[in-house]
């Protein structure tokens, strides 16, 4: 069958079309592409020279210094001579310096080379530094691309002839890129892949214009190799924090830091990546401050184009407390190329800062007179901040012992007073109704007073009309871990429509603070009822909320006899407070009346309305226990507290002797009771 005339011709044409539509397309996407890739490298970028005082040039660091580390001492280590895909370089082999930052000269001194290794193929990139700390041995671990394939090389540092000794190299399919490592070991480190593909055209060319996120980070064992952080644009620089607990990764083409957690199992987990605004090349750690140093390129298109007429500028860039929620990003130098070419490593010590680039010279610049005052004088600066630490801590000391009346000596004046029986390990607080049952609560155990007790708090009550009063043990009833039961202060409430007992016990379990109610039932046992936690102070079945405040140490607290007043005792302000109860339960401070003595427990005479106070005279010898001196007591009493002149007296006082640190003092008809933190408890008669 013939072709119909003119066919050959149209399937000609359509060809063409199709293949010009092709050819279109892809020059599109090409040029998208590329667009991509100066948005990338910031190649519209312009920025203002921002120099730094006093910056010279290192001597024999004429073709690069692509990477720079210093210890802790000051010696700076500097690989020198990198040949990088796509990138200017020079034809001399690669080298590394040592450069003394303590030394007045700053003359940067070649490492002596092993003479089995390959020097001509040398080709060194990244750099860390590992300090054995069993015997301060230095280890040197060098990224190395000989033949522009990637592997770690392990030197020992020999700091009397000044050499490196070769211990090993490192080779591994997924160290198949590595741009820098950060080494967390002898022989196991952290390392960057730059890229993605392993062919050096598709790495110059072919990866930059796909611009996809597929650079990662690699750790390193001899017992273990893996992918411990994926989906970069272009992997660089790395570096640890000075407490080892954080991995810095600097992604060139994301204009970003990265801050990663480590794990346990060396896992990298992603915590927050910081905004830079440049396209930072490696690193650093300032040990002292935690800062990052990063050298910088500030048009990256100007690295690639190479053109020496649009020289490709430096920058670097310093980020202060970059673990806070607002991390502070600094450019503290920046140059157009004409002083320093492709800055890529930037690091600090003792005011001064280095920085190297990956194929022109370095410099050593003046940091100005802050941070040279900061740096140099950072352990003077410690001893400082110790010392005027320790003063604060003195002063406060001090303050606390005069809070405490620490220097007070207590004459003795006692009463009439035998030991109430079954008492032995304290009676931390002790309430009397009107019909005279006493409620008391013993075996406290409170953080940093003595205990001397490794039972369970117990409950007592006790018939003050009863001609030999006894305590008798009361029985607990219902669901309460009686095993951590540790009762502090107590309330009696009384149902006037019954008559019904409620206690109100203050209990401490593992430390924490709730409230108990129980419903006394009968002569030795109570029924437990409920138990209330709550962080605040206030409860009431519709609300919880803070009624007063403002007390230095709120202790024993009370109502008057005709519910109008709360009594709160400032143990600490050695005064006992006044506050009227007004509507919704909101207090009115009224007036502070002073006690001259550190008051526990409150308690109120039911006829005449007196104040009766358990206190302890000096402070100090409770918190620091000393049996040879211990802790005295003191029994304060203050009559009619609404007037103008309150009385304040003196009613029992003992240095320790009869007994030890008194917290509660409850009358009744001329009775009065007496309890303690961890003592005995004594029955007194006074008039």
């Amino acid at each position: 069958m013939t072709e119909p005339p003119g066919f050959a011709n149209l399937s000609k044409m359509g060809k063409v079309a199709f293949i010009s539509l092709v050819i279109a397309a892809l020059a599109a996407l090409l040029g998208e592409r590329i667009l991509n890739l100066r948005k990338r490298t910031l190649a519209s970028r312009e920025w203002v020279q921002n120099h730094l005082p006093n910056c010279v040039a290192l001597k024999n660091l004429d073709f690069g210094s692509e990477d720079i580390t210093i210890l802790g001492n000051g010696l700076a280590f500097i690989s020198t001579g990198l040949k990088y895909p796509g990138l200017l370089s020079s034809n001399n082999i690669g080298k590394i310096f040592t450069l003394d930052m303590n030394h007045p000269r700053m003359k940067p001194g070649e490492l002596r080379m092993p003479r089995n290794f390959d020097l001509e193929s040398f080709n060194p990139h990244g750099i860390s530094v590992y300090v054995d700390p069993s015997d301060d041995s230095i280890y040197l671990l060098v990224v190395n691309h000989p033949q522009h394939k990637s592997q770690i090389e392990l030197f020992k540092f020999m700091e009397d002839d000044h050499s490196l000794v070769h211990l090993k190299t490192i080779k591994h399919e997924l160290l198949y890129s590595v741009n820098d490592v950060v080494a967390v070991g002898l022989e196991s480190f952290y390392a960057t892949n730059d890229h993605y593909f392993t062919h050096k055209i598709l790495k110059a060319w072919g990866e930059p214009l796909l611009g996809q996120p597929w650079t990662n980070v690699v750790y390193y064992s001899p017992e273990e190799v893996k992918v411990v952080s994926e989906g970069y644009y272009f992997a660089n620089g790395i570096n640890m924090s000075p407490d080892k607990r954080h991995i810095y990764v600097s992604d060139v083409l994301d204009h970003s830091v990265h801050v990663l957690e480590v794990k346990e199992d060396n896992a990298l987990v992603s915590v927050k990546a910081v905004s830079v605004g440049s396209l930072c090349d490696n690193v650093e750690v300032d040990p002292e401050t935690g800062d990052l140093w990063l050298g910088c390129h500030p048009n990256g298109w100007q690295i690639f184009t190479a053109d020496p007429k649009d020289r490709a500028g430096s920058e670097v860039i310093q980020i202060q407390n970059i673990h806070s929620d607002k991390p502070v990003v600094t450019q503290v130098y920046s140059d157009d190329g004409q002083v320093i070419i492709g800055s890529s490593v930037a690091a600090t010590y003792g005011g001064k800062l280095l920085i190297g680039s990956g194929f022109h010279k370095a410099l050593c610049c003046d940091l100005g007179f802050l941070y040279s005052l900061r740096s140099q004088n950072m352990a003077a600066m410690k001893k400082i901040l110790v010392a005027a630490v320790a003063v604060y801590i003195g002063h406060r000391f001090l303050k606390v012992k005069e809070m405490s009346l620490a220097s007070r000596e207590l004459p003795v004046k006692h009463l009439c007073c035998p030991y109430i029986k079954n008492i032995e390990y304290g009676a931390q607080d002790i309430t009397v109704l009107k019909d005279g049952l006493a409620f008391l609560s013993t075996g406290l155990h409170f953080p940093g007073l003595p205990s001397f007790s490794g039972e369970p708090g117990k409950m007592y009550n006790m018939d003050m009309l009863h001609p030999k009063p006894t305590p008798v043990l009361l029985q607990i009833k219902g669901e309460l871990d009686l095993s951590s039961f540790k009762p502090h202060g107590i309330s009696a409430y009384v149902d006037e429509a019954d008559d019904s007992v409620y206690l109100f016990v203050v209990n401490h379990p593992q430390q924490k603070s709730q409230v108990e109610i129980f419903h006394f039932v009968q002569e030795n046992s109570q029924a437990h009822l409920k138990t209330i936690t709550h962080p605040l102070v206030y409860n009431s079945p519709n609300k919880v909320r803070v009624a007063a405040d403002v007390i230095m140490f709120a202790n024993g607290i009370k109502i008057s006899p005709d519910k109008r007043s709360i009594y709160v005792s400032d143990i600490m302000g050695h005064s006992s407070n006044v506050y009227e109860r007004k509507k919704g339960e909101h207090l009115l401070y009224r007036k502070g009346v002073a006690v001259g003595s550190l008051c526990d427990y409150i308690e109120v005479d039911h006829r005449t309305g007196d104040i009766w106070l358990g206190c302890h005279p000096n402070g100090m010898k409770l918190t620091m226990y000393d049996p040879n001196d211990p802790p005295g007591s003191e029994v304060i009493r203050i009559k009619n507290i609404h007037s103008d002149q309150p009385v304040v007296s003196q009613e029992y006082a003992d240095n320790g002797r009869v007994l030890m640190a008194s917290t509660v003092a409850a009358p009744y008809e001329g009775k009065l009771l007496i309890g303690t933190v961890f003592h005995k408890a004594l029955f007194c008669h006074f008039k």
